[in-house]
């Protein structure tokens, strides 16, 4: 290698090359992969709350297809009276319902302390009491309760619908039997992928129905699935399941009015193995990238080893004369901007001074504000020169120097954007808004009154429309309104405007200039 190649500036230009080849596809896979893995878990939180949703739906017409048998029940009674219960002819009917429910074991018809008085199943019915722990909350007022309990003699799972039936003064009880497997199997289709959970539970916190055998469970008041959704309509949480110890991230919805919760679980840990399959394909893709650009780099190097000096002598020198004459220039632009600015600010000082009332520190510190605001927006620019004269107004009025949030003004906009303004008017025109804003709050309002204080800022082809409106009290004849109209005035000559000022329900002030001047 030649010595000329040798120096540390060339060293290090080529060791930034080889290090950059590996550095930059790490950034991309860390970059790609918390992305990606943000991506992962909304596409799993939507499927949760998908998920459950579709548990909702079943649910909800499993139990309205119920209490719409209930009602074809109640009506009937209620038409052929109280004895028509203990007749053979309710039997049949209940028999013929029964009949076109396939998943339905009886419809039967209780007291509220468990006596049977008809039953689709049999006829007549046993005197034996059956079943009485679902019937306590219909007693107690319920119009409705989903239940889970094994009906006597043959021990089945059954899901239970009990809604209230009065006939002439006397409380009875409507409840169908469904085989509990009819949610069961739905809730096992619906959580078919491994570590997914579906589940039905009651707002008591009565755990009914899960996606696998098992047997009801009352949840304890602490337990997240009720702490987490008490008192919302939906919604996720993420903890650990107590039957098998997996933690999940679950979406939970209830069903309307129905006292239910559907709830459907996808594994955090399968969240993250879903991802490490996704991710793995473009991480190795960035795992060769780098390589192959390492090793690139290291070809080229050689390569262009006897180019490599003149080019980038030749280089800087170039960026460096365009750089010093873009900085010579810069310097000069902003040395103008500060001295007209502070030309300005001393100009205000004075006129402040030759006043009668002496300097209003607060006036001031609004001004100021006001060209300082400019500054920041010119700074943040895409060009460092124009900026938006709309943002440039909503921030000179937020500033609490002119409007007081104790007063409780408010400031409404209605402003055009992408009215582009460059530093000789935006600074005059914030002076003026400011300027119109100080004295809108000063005397538009007296007694600290409230009111509002409207801005517009509009556009046609051959103008630009800026104006200042409150419905305040108007102009005052005492002059007190136009304490500040000559420095308005003054700049409002600066840029070449016109001012106008009237009073309509309060005071409007519209300042108008040239839509060419505007840029």
């Amino acid at each position: 290698m030649g010595s000329d190649y040798d120096g540390p500036a060339q060293s290090r230009a080529y060791r930034l090359l080889r290090v950059g080849s590996i550095l930059l596809p790490l950034v991309g896979i860390l970059l790609w992969g918390v992305t990606s893995y943000r991506a992962e878990v909304r596409l799993a939180h939507a499927h949760a709350a998908s998920n459950a949703e579709l548990v909702q739906q079943y649910v909800t017409r499993l139990i309205e297809t119920q209490t719409t048998i209930h009602s074809a029940a109640r009506e009937r009674v209620r038409r052929e009276g109280l004895a028509f219960l203990s007749s053979e002819a309710f039997h049949l009917f209940l028999a013929g319902i029964e009949a076109d429910q396939p998943s339905m074991h009886a419809l039967d018809v209780m007291t509220t302390d468990g006596n049977w008085l008809a039953s689709s199943s049999v006829f007549p019915v046993p005197a034996q009491p059956g079943q009485v722990e679902f019937l306590t909350a219909i007693a107690g007022g319920a119009d409705l309760l989903v239940d889970r309990i094994r009906l006597a003699p043959n021990n089945d799972d059954a899901f239970v619908v009990a809604t209230p039936l009065t006939v002439a003064g006397v409380k009875t009880v409507i409840v169908s039997s469904l085989a509990a497997d009819t949610v069961g199997s739905f809730l096992r289709n619906v959580a078919a992928r491994p570590g997914e959970a579906a589940s039905l539970m009651r707002d008591d916190g009565k755990l009914l129905m899960r996606n696998f055998d098992a047997e009801p469970v009352m949840l304890p008041d602490t337990a997240p699935g009720r702490t987490a959704t008490a008192g919302k309509e939906s919604g996720l949480f993420t903890t650990i399941a107590v039957t098998d110890g997996v933690e999940r991230t679950y979406a939970f919805t209830r069903l309307g009015p129905l006292p239910l919760i559907a709830n459907f679980g996808v594994s955090t840990q399968g969240i993250t193995t879903n991802w490490l399959w996704n991710i793995a394909p473009v991480w190795a893709l960035f795992a060769v990238t780098g390589l192959f650009s390492f090793l690139t780099a290291e070809r080229m190097r050689r390569g262009l080893l006897t180019r490599f000096e003149a080019d980038s002598n030749r280089k800087r020198l170039d960026a460096a004369e365009r750089l010093a004459d873009e900085r010579i220039r810069l310097m000069r632009e902003t040395n103008h901007r500060v001295k007209n600015n502070l030309s300005l600010v001393v100009s205000l000082i004075n006129m402040q001074v030759r006043g009668t009332k002496g300097i209003d520190a607060e006036a001031l510190k609004g001004r100021i504000n006001a060209i300082s605001q400019v500054h920041d927006l010119m700074h943040q620019s895409a060009d460092g020169v124009t900026v938006d004269f709309g943002e440039i107004l909503k921030k000179v009025a937020a500033s609490p120097a002119l409007v007081p949030t104790e007063r409780g003004l408010t400031v409404a906009f209605d402003v055009a954007p992408g009215i582009m303004l460059g530093p000789d008017r935006t600074t005059p025109l914030a002076l003026i808004a400011a300027e119109l804003l100080t004295n809108a709050v000063k005397h538009a309002f007296p007694g600290n009154a409230k009111g509002t204080i409207q801005i517009r800022l509009a556009r046609d082809a051959e103008a630009v429309l800026f104006e200042v409106l409150d419905d305040g009290i108007g102009f005052s004849g005492d002059g007190a309104r136009n304490s500040g109209s000559a420095i308005v005035d003054a700049l409002v000559r600066q840029i070449g405007g016109t001012v106008e000022r009237w009073s309509d329900h309060g005071a409007c002030i519209r300042i108008r200039f040239a839509a060419e001047q505007a840029g």
